[in-house]
């Protein structure tokens, strides 16, 4: 999001948040139920779009003009399509976040309960 950049800005821009989000998850396309995903790295990815999304509305030229046409808000109106659609990307990272943490405690868990009561097994 540089000024200097004279190349596809939306290209750019959407291949290394699809690049960062591919990084996130493992560097896989498929997921089977054995795998695990590092939850530290989805909630980066969810921060780093956070702050893309900032880059993208904030980045100006010279002539003070946005280097990307994402948000509008004028006496026109407002848009805030774009706001709206990364909330959502944001917003499903964080679920898959929670859900991740969630997994490792009820495993943890499960784990101590386990060596605490000593569950004695039937003998008739």
């Amino acid at each position: 999001m540089s000024p200097e950049f004279l190349g596809d800005r939306v290209g750019a821009f959407i291949y290394a948040i699809g690049s960062m989000l591919v990084t996130a998850h493992g560097n896989r396309l498929e997921f089977y139920m054995t795998d695990a995903i590092n939850p530290v790295f989805v909630s980066n990815a969810a921060r780093n779009i956070e702050k893309a999304t900032w880059i993208l509305s904030q980045r100006q030229n010279r002539n003070g003009e946005p280097l990307l046409f994402s948000n509008e808000i004028s006496e026109e109106g407002s848009n805030l399509s774009f706001a709206v659609e990364f909330g959502k990307i944001v917003a499903r990272l964080d679920l898959l976040t929670q859900m991740l943490d969630e997994r490792y405690r009820r495993i943890g868990l499960n784990y101590a309960q386990s060596l605490l009561f000593l569950n004695f097994l039937p003998v008739q």
